[in-house]
């Protein structure tokens, strides 16, 4: 597991560089970088987030990637950021409170982000000092390709926790939920230990919900929740519409976003850039590429019938 030790480490031989702006220095440069140190700071250990990072190691062949899982703890980010201080590297966050936290601790060095739903929201796109690559499909495309999918949706239920981004994401999809004739039911939870409770408030009364959305939320992503989450709405006879093609294969229905392992992919492509002196590479946002991912497994033993053109539309079938 890496929780406090880094692990996941590639040969390196990167030269020392002063923390304090150590990453815009690279950015300025106008010498290539043969090989430097990475750091990635993951928000929690996602597993949907594998792929991503899996692409991004492929593609930074002959540079340092070492991942610290910061367990969505700003007292760890602050120690992992201790530990960084005094080494030349170059950072990468996964998700919002990584971003966040670098963000706030050290303004000044250039970072590549990743995860992060709503980039402008979160101040990241105000500052040459940080690039990153887009981790959204607008919600309503989203409806739109789970009705698509799934006609008989009707109500669609959501569990979340308080994570800003994630409570904005909720809030956006009940406003626009309409215009595809869904609702959407929330169900706030402030722990993973009300996760339980709140699923099955989602499945009882005259008003229970037809399928269950799961959006980025890292309180719903731990392995045990996820499995729950799944194996329950299984047993009730509800798919899970997801925004994640990992958890499409894991038993959700469909999901309709970014492909993950083109988000590592892009996140690869922008550190090569800012590497080898690119200086264009500063302030960038990269679209990662789309894809309706459908699991016809799942649809034929819940005995959902998805329209052929669905089937047609789709990047991917299990």
């Amino acid at each position: 597991m890496n929780n406090r030790l880094p692990h996941h480490r590639s040969p390196s031989m990167a030269a020392p560089r002063p923390w304090a702006g150590a990453a815009l220095a690279l950015l300025l440069s106008s010498s290539p970088i043969a090989a430097a140190e990475v750091a990635v700071l993951k928000s929690s250990d996602v597993a949907a987030w594998r792929p991503a990072l899996e692409a991004l190691r492929r593609g930074l062949p002959g540079h340092t990637v070492t991942e610290y899982d910061l367990r969505g703890d700003r007292n760890e980010a602050a120690r992992v950021l201790g530990v960084l201080k005094a080494r030349p590297v170059l950072l990468v966050t996964f998700g919002p409170l990584a971003a966040e936290v670098v963000r706030e601790s050290a303004p000044d060095t250039f970072l590549v982000f990743c995860m992060v739903q709503d980039a402008a929201k979160a101040g990241l796109l105000d500052s040459v000092n940080a690039s990153g690559v887009a981790f959204s499909t607008p919600i309503k495309n989203q409806l739109a390709a789970f009705r698509m999918v799934y006609p008989r949706a009707v109500r669609i239920g959501v569990i979340h926790g308080p994570e800003d981004s994630v409570v904005k994401l909720v809030q956006e999809a009940q406003k626009v939920a309409g215009v595809v004739r869904l609702s959407v039911i929330a169900r706030p939870v402030t722990a993973e230990r009300d996760v339980p409770p709140a699923l099955r408030s989602l499945l009882k009364g005259a008003e229970a919900m037809d399928a269950l959305w799961v959006p980025p939320d890292p309180m719903l992503l731990s392995e045990a929740t996820r499995r729950f989450l799944l194996e329950e709405t299984l047993k009730a006879g509800k798919p899970v519409l997801s925004f994640s093609p990992a958890l499409v294969s894991e038993g959700a229905l469909v999901s309709n976003g970014p492909d993950v392992a083109s988000i590592g992919e892009q996140a690869a492509e922008l550190i090569s850039r800012i590497l080898g002196g690119d200086r264009t590479a500063r302030g960038s946002l990269l679209v990662p590429k789309a894809e309706l991912v459908i699991n016809k497994k799942v649809a034929d033993k819940l005995k959902i019938e998805i329209p052929a053109d669905a089937l047609k539309a789709a990047t991917r079938v299990y």
